[in-house]
């Protein structure tokens, strides 16, 4: 008898033991928080009926894609710039393609005062590692000294996989990474923006599947936003010549909440993205 009592209560104590599905609640079954992007027609996608607001939620991995140069880093800056001026809440970002002075000359330009120390947008001194174990530690850092909640990583091809291998497929190694950050976003209870470059495409704007080496970021993203820009025909030297103009769409491409997919158009002024 005793011996039995004794197991039940080891039982008891461990943390995984199976119990009616609200007791394993940390907020009575309610929906958490929205923390809205800035982009009106986007957060109302991501709204849940009888919600007052949309948005990203604590544990979200979201991915943002597009072609090189299309602006997806002025699109996460944009969403960065409503999180710390608006909401005020405090954003860390992992720069690996842009050195940190051009991010801070770009933030200036977007209005954000970082170089005052006014904005709610932080960083590691050093850049040392795209190891995701040396990611999860900064962003530990962050949140004790910060209360840092939105992660923003430039781009996912500079990180590692947790038991990365020379050997291993392309596309294993980027699902790995994907996992490994969604279960850092539930764990620590931040959102984590991940930048990802597409493959070419020619003629059309850019669709879920053209992410490079793409099955495992999208199946594991909530969800996936794509930025194009539009192109006017230009003739130099008696030849078409493709201009990028400040026009273009932001799409929903994923959306694991609520299943709404929507557009936005856009121009851009001085590195501001405002809705057309």
């Amino acid at each position: 008898m005793i011996n039995n009592q004794l197991k039940s209560f080891i039982k008891a104590k461990r943390e995984d033991y199976i119990v009616p599905i609200i007791d394993a609640c940390e907020n009575n079954g309610e929906w958490s928080e929205a923390y809205p992007i800035g982009f009106s027609q986007l957060d109302e996608a991501m709204r849940i009926k009888g919600q007052e607001r949309g948005g990203v939620r604590d544990g979200d991995l979201v991915v943002i894609t597009g072609i090189s140069g299309s602006g997806k880093t002025t699109f996460a800056q944009n969403i960065t710039k409503n999180f710390s001026d608006k909401i005020k809440m405090p954003c860390l970002w992992f720069s690996y393609e842009v050195i940190v002075d051009n991010l801070v000359a770009k933030f200036e330009d977007l209005k954000v005062k970082v170089k005052n120390k006014e904005a709610l947008v932080f960083a590691p001194k050093k850049i040392k590692s795209g190891d995701l174990k040396w990611i999860k530690d900064m962003i530990k850092e962050s949140q004790e000294k910060y209360n840092v909640k939105m992660i923003f990583i430039d781009h996912i091809d500079f990180l590692k996989a947790p038991d990365f291998s020379k050997e291993s497929q392309r596309r294993i190694v980027l699902r790995d990474i994907c996992q490994e950050l969604k279960n850092i976003a539930r764990e620590l209870k931040v959102i984590i923006f991940l930048m990802a470059h597409v493959k070419k495409v020619q003629g059309r704007e850019v669709e879920m599947q053209d992410i490079s080496e793409s099955s495992g970021i999208f199946q594991l993203a909530d969800f996936v936003f794509s930025v194009s820009r539009y192109y006017n025909v230009k003739i130099v030297n008696d030849r078409e010549v493709k201009v990028a103009s400040n026009e273009g769409v932001i799409k929903l491409l994923k959306n694991r909440l609520t299943g709404k997919l929507f557009f936005e158009n856009f121009e851009m002024k001085d590195n501001i993205i405002i809705s057309i």
